[in-house]
């Protein structure tokens, strides 16, 4: 797991020195327990239509959890949508939520 996590890391690296990053602020749904919670993501790009990658983190305040996540998503017109999957719980998570992107 580790070395997925470091792999995901530096191609997140590599993508962000091509374009100006983005803040994903969001709602998500753990599907392993944690139910609903909101997070925050880094997106790769802040660029509309395009496919990003993601690294977040999350807080679930019905199970009092944190998670960190790694992902890919789609952002669109001031929104992003993203499925990632949550290092800390070992669970997958889809989220939803604004980003200040341009065209």
């Amino acid at each position: 797991m580790q070395k997925l996590l470091t792999a995901s890391i530096l191609a997140l690296a590599a993508t962000t020195a091509q374009a100006d990053p983005a803040v994903m602020f969001g709602i998500n749904y753990n599907f392993g327990g944690g139910g609903p919670g909101l997070s925050v993501k880094v997106l790769s790009s802040d660029r509309e239509d395009r496919t990003v990658a993601s690294v977040g983190a999350s807080y679930y305040p019905m199970m009092n959890r944190v998670g960190l996540d790694v992902g890919v998503g789609r952002t669109f017109e001031n929104g992003a949508a993203t499925v990632s999957w949550d290092v800390i719980n070992s669970a997958p998570q889809a989220s939803i939520g604004f980003v200040d992107t341009v065209k």
